[in-house]
């Protein structure tokens, strides 16, 4: 029995993969309330909402409100699409941003990261059809395009987080970053 052609196949599939790994990875970034990420023009930061200490003595913890937030402020509109990968599309491809709480204890169903996305990006497709009685009838049809960003625009959301009794959250922001391919 030749093996070789299984070895091949297994090297083949590991090189493409290896291939592909730098073009999709994430870069991520230490953040702090008033020190935001910057990266291609685009802010990733969060802000402290509200902050309160809880719990007994012997077992006291801090609860943070946290505002995350991405703002394109690169002048420009950024349109995200589809990315292929080996294995079809990826799943996620909206996602702009993972905040991430390093010292969150996760306790009283709280989180430990929250998600940024954009929004939708639709093109307006005319099409002339014919009717049942023989007219020409135009219909225009929405086709989903991708994701954009557009210049000015903010993406936020809120989580709460619960950390260690005198410790701040210690955030860290993984980018997915928006490849300009125009």
């Amino acid at each position: 029995m030749n093996i070789f052609p299984v070895r091949f196949l297994a090297s083949s599939l590991l090189l493409a993969s290896l291939a592909y790994a730098p073009v999709n990875a994430q870069r991520s970034f230490d953040v702090a309330p008033g020190t935001p990420a910057v990266l291609n023009g685009i802010e990733y930061g969060i802000e402290v909402l509200n902050e309160q200490t809880k719990g007994t003595k012997e077992d006291e913890y801090n609860r943070y409100e946290l505002g995350l937030f991405v703002v394109n402020k690169s002048g420009c509109a950024k349109l995200i699409m589809p990315r292929q990968t080996l294995f079809g599309t990826e799943t996620n491809p909206a996602l702009l941003a993972t905040f991430d709480c390093l010292n969150a204890t996760g306790r009283r169903m709280t989180s430990k990261s929250g998600n940024l996305s954009a929004r939708p990006f639709v093109v307006p497709y005319r099409q002339t059809v014919k009717n049942a009685e023989g007219k020409d009838v135009t219909t225009t049809t929405s086709v989903p395009a991708g994701f954009i960003l557009r210049n000015g625009e903010s993406v936020t959301s809120r989580i709460i987080v619960i950390v260690p009794a005198s410790e701040q959250p210690q955030m860290r922001v993984r980018i997915q970053e928006i490849i300009d391919n125009f």
